[in-house]
């Protein structure tokens, strides 16, 4: 895939977001949430498949390399964090999301939000999928702790799925009339 600039504008824009997102912190119950998984859904049903996961990629590729951009901070040791799966997770769901909402909506302008609840859904469902198996993994075969599978699920899925179903709820609510709105915007120059 060739990027013009005008791409890399949009990747670089979805990219400081989803920082942006991650930095904003609601706490309920002592459970933290974040924006973060909401800009990463945006960025697949607002840039389609190969531009959004490059600005999820863009955000990982920063972190690891060193900027504070995660939660957690940043640098190549974030990959021992529980929680990088999570961030593994969005990259393919905004690949996945996008690439789904283009294929029902290619002109960019008739996406339904009945149509955008299951695909975020799905998206969510591939966050939680990878995340919790990394958490699995990292935690059993890496550190060598046992942690079994179910007890990775009550900790990295559990606890978040009613606000993680209302961030998906709201960014079909909001995507598709921001695909809309901003279609000459998100679209390659012609």
């Amino acid at each position: 895939m060739k990027l013009t600039i005008h791409d890399m504008i949009l990747i670089s824009l979805f990219t400081v977001l989803t920082i942006i997102g991650g930095k904003i912190s609601l706490t309920i119950l002592t459970i933290p949430f974040t924006l973060q998984s909401l800009v990463g859904t945006l960025s697949g049903i607002l840039l389609g498949a190969k531009r959004g996961m490059l600005s999820q990629a863009l955000y990982i590729a920063l972190g690891l390399m060193g900027l504070p951009v995660f939660a957690a901070g940043g640098g190549i040791a974030y990959v021992l964090q529980p929680s990088f799966g999570f961030l593994i997770g969005m990259l393919l769901a905004a690949g996945l999301v996008g690439g789904l909402c283009d294929r029902i909506d290619p002109t960019r302008l008739l996406l339904k939000i009945r149509q955008a609840v299951p695909i975020n859904l799905i998206g969510q469902i591939i966050v939680y999928l990878i995340g919790v198996t990394y958490l699995y993994l990292l935690q059993n075969l890496i550190i060598g702790q046992s942690l079994p599978l179910s007890r990775a699920i009550a900790i990295g899925a559990l606890p978040f799925l009613i606000i993680d179903s209302l961030k998906s709820l709201l960014a079909a609510i909001i995507g598709p009339r921001l695909r809309r709105a901003t279609r000459r915007y998100l679209q390659q120059p012609g």
